[in-house]
């Protein structure tokens, strides 16, 4: 049956007049909203917010229950000494602002089953803990005071609802609930209005939805229209794990994969379909511990730049230590994508990936009549690359220091002098600003010769 949704999904092909401005996303959900998605879109950039309420340094999260963490009991005892009297939802949503972010995500309840805010639906929950306030409610205040999308992430794969002694990894056998599948259902989306109701937010993340048969793509779909039922002006994603004819993982427009697609610590080079990446500061890590490794400033500059040159957003978390407050050190990594931000803003915000293939020499993005090159390996870049057809360049410019480079244009090729001082730059940005307003056709090569031009 899903080998014929997906031959559907490949006639799914929208438009620019279906309100999005990015012609390279041709695969929308008809039930998404558009407006809401382009705003999604054009933010590029979101802070995750790891909550791990069961974490404990060197044991683990949620997936170390039945290992490191040897049962239930004892993440509970974990779970109830819980309190982060620091927190202060303001200084972390400006934290957040000021890193670049403009929107974010942030755990309501992960795979243990402990929900952060007082649930009718289960008595695992903010009741039990030290800490009472509504974590929730006031980082959905801030985030509106302060011109952030708000994002709620939700674990459909809950230990302490299905009685399960572990996480079931992908691919291995999934025991039934022990209320049964249909009570299982019913609890994620009694969960999921209560989470709606209560803070509206404007993005629903969903984890913990590898669990086929107990979950699988006709719950997401189910899930789906229920969510749109209460609130249509709400982006979802990871409903469910849908693969194509070939078997791998991809995006469905009906439902089943929600309204964009995320895939976690890897990019794309150009799904016709709205996408994220997510990642961590501290990949695989995303619980704050003290003694884990931060990923590389190269590699991070490197994936935000591959995800935005594949039209893309990026979801970088930080995970708050015990007492509530966002790790220094951890916040620091994050701005060093924040300072590569603050060099090159217009090659970032409220653009779309293209028109070239990504390359070793790197990607492009472009908005309005700019096209900006993103030199991941400005030795790799082509002295002579293609232009668009019937574009005029008027003027090229490295961002870096805002000096004028010389070209020179002939019929559909442009040659152009890179300076040497733009090797030694991480990921340095030159934009070519053209006569008119470019409109997206196709993905291009970065070169081709002259007579294949037709």
């Amino acid at each position: 049956m899903y080998r014929i949704i997906y031959f559907l999904i490949l006639f799914l092909i929208f438009s620019t007049n279906c309100h999005l401005s990015y012609a390279q996303v041709t695969i929308v959900n008809p039930k998404t909203d558009k407006e809401l998605l382009k705003k999604f879109q054009d933010a590029k950039l979101g802070m995750f917010i790891h909550w791990m309420v069961c974490h404990r340094e060197g044991m683990g999260d949620s997936w170390a229950i039945g290992s490191k963490i040897k049962s239930k009991a004892q993440s509970d005892s974990i779970t109830m000494l819980w309190n982060p009297v620091d927190f202060n939802a303001q200084r972390m949503v400006e934290t957040a602002r000021k890193a670049g972010a403009k929107y974010m995500v942030v755990i309501s309840k992960h795979h243990d089953g402990f929900a952060i805010w007082d649930s009718k639906y289960t008595n695992f929950d903010l009741e039990k803990s030290l800490f009472k306030r509504d974590i929730l409610s006031e980082l959905a205040v801030e985030c509106r005071r302060q011109g952030l999308l708000f994002g709620i992430y939700y674990s459909i794969a809950d230990i302490e609802y299905t009685g399960w002694k572990r996480m079931p990894s992908l691919g291995n056998v999934i025991a039934e609930p022990k209320f049964g599948k249909k009570a299982f259902i019913d609890f994620v989306k009694n969960q999921t209005a209560e989470l709606i109701k209560n803070y509206s937010p404007d993005i629903l993340w969903y984890d913990g939805h590898w669990l086929d048969p107990i979950w699988g793509p006709k719950e997401g779909k189910l899930l789906y229209d229920f969510v749109k039922s209460i609130k249509s002006d709400v982006l979802v994603t990871r409903l469910s794990v849908t693969k194509d004819y070939d078997n791998e993982e991809t995006f469905f427009p009906y439902g089943h994969s929600g309204d964009f697609f995320s895939m976690e610590a890897k990019t794309a080079d150009a799904p016709p379909f709205p996408w994220e990446a997510c990642t961590s500061v501290s990949y695989p890590v995303y619980a704050y511990e003290p003694s884990a490794e931060l990923i590389s400033k190269e590699k991070l500059l490197t994936d935000f730049s591959k995800t935005l040159c594949g039209n893309g957003n990026f979801l970088l978390n930080i995970g708050p230590d015990e007492q509530g407050k966002l790790p220094q050190k951890l916040v620091d990594k994050y701005m060093e994508l924040t300072n590569w931000i603050e060099k090159y803003p217009e090659a970032v915000y409220k653009t779309s990936g293209g028109p070239y293939k990504q390359g070793d020499w790197g990607g492009s993005t472009y908005r309005g009549k700019y096209i900006y090159l993103h030199l991941r390996n400005p030795t790799k870049l082509p002295k002579e690359i293609a232009i668009p057809r019937s574009y005029k360049v008027k003027a090229i410019t490295s961002l870096d220091s805002g000096r004028k480079l010389t070209f020179k244009q002939s019929g559909y090729q442009l040659s152009l002098q890179i300076p040497a001082a733009l090797f030694d730059k991480t990921i340095p940005v030159i934009r070519i600003e053209l006569e008119r307003n470019f409109l997206f056709d196709s993905w291009m090569p970065l070169r081709e010769e002259q007579d294949e031009r037709n």
